[in-house]
């Protein structure tokens, strides 16, 4: 894989992380050819100054959300591969290097993706972090072992331009629902080790999974409407699966959060649960039978 890499940070916020993420992109062992700032309406002039000091491309657009930011960066960038990083997250020194030669060994596949760390807001590593295994990318749709995260994935850019990146209408779960039009598209090679380090901190977009559960099915029905359309049976069939299997997973965790929203007080938040427990009254009924033989 002798072609050039774009990483596209966006972010709105800065922060006191992002100049830590760009030196572990810079302490590669392998290096890219391009990392650009895309500014999505942090305050006027920060991201700006901070590029320029660090010698980063930088780009303002329209605060209109992570995918739309994302977009432009991949528009604006010069790579044959890109890479999103987010402005909280850190790479170890090998991962453009053991992803290169994950693609050199599936010179077929659109992408790669990794195992990671998950850190807390100090750097402190914690945890088992996640792993990854090389499967075929049905059985990914299908929902057999788990999705490649948007943050270790590299993939080829004229992929992405053809399924028409991130979709800007999305907000929640924007990455999963890319990922699954890749996979419908190639495969992806797997490179089994922590390449990627996730920091949890109060700032982070997923401490509220409702919204991500209540656009994933509408996402999902909607790719497999398309798959239907060119005869790609067996991506049906995959989806099909994937769908059956997440309203029990959704019914599990809107209980468990309705729980612990209770038990915090948070009061808004166990409305909104509750709201959605009796839109759902048979998934959520095996959810409580489902607990209590726990």
């Amino acid at each position: 894989m002798a072609e050039t890499i774009s990483v596209i940070i966006a972010t709105n916020r800065g922060g006191p992380y992002l100049a830590e993420a760009v030196d572990s992109v810079r302490a590669q062992t392998s290096a890219v050819q391009e990392i650009i700032v895309v500014d999505d309406g942090a305050p006027v002039g920060e991201l700006e100054r901070f590029a320029a000091e660090q010698g980063l491309r930088y780009l303002r657009s329209p605060a209109k959300g992570v995918s739309a930011a994302r977009n432009a960066g991949a528009a604006a960038a010069s790579g044959d591969w890109l890479i999103f990083l987010d402005d909280d997250d850190v790479w170890h020194p090998r991962r453009i290097e053991a992803q290169r030669a994950a693609l050199d060994a599936n010179p077929r596949a659109i992408a790669s993706h990794s195992g990671g760390w998950y850190m807390d807001a100090d750097g402190t590593a914690f945890g088992n972090g996640w792993r990854v295994r090389q499967v075929p990318a049905l059985d990914m749709l299908r929902g057999a072992v788990p999705l490649p995260r948007i943050t270790t994935l590299l993939v080829r850019r004229d992929v992405f331009d053809e399924i028409g990146g991130f979709h800007p209408g999305i907000r929640i779960g924007e990455d999963n629902e890319l990922i699954r039009r890749l996979l419908v598209h190639g495969e992806s090679a797997a490179v089994d080790d922590a390449l990627v380090g996730y920091r949890r901190h109060s700032g982070n977009v997923s401490r509220r999974m409702l919204d991500g559960r209540l656009s994933a099915p509408r996402s999902l029905r909607r790719l497999r409407e398309e798959a239907r359309g060119r005869g790609q049976r067996r991506v049906v069939a995959a989806l099909d699966e994937r769908l059956r299997a997440m309203r029990h997973e959704a019914a599990d965790e809107n209980l468990g959060e309705l729980i612990a929203a209770l038990r915090h007080r948070d009061g808004a938040y166990a409305v909104r649960l509750v709201g959605y427990v009796l839109m759902t009254p048979w998934s959520s009924a095996q959810a409580v039978v489902r607990r209590i033989r726990s």
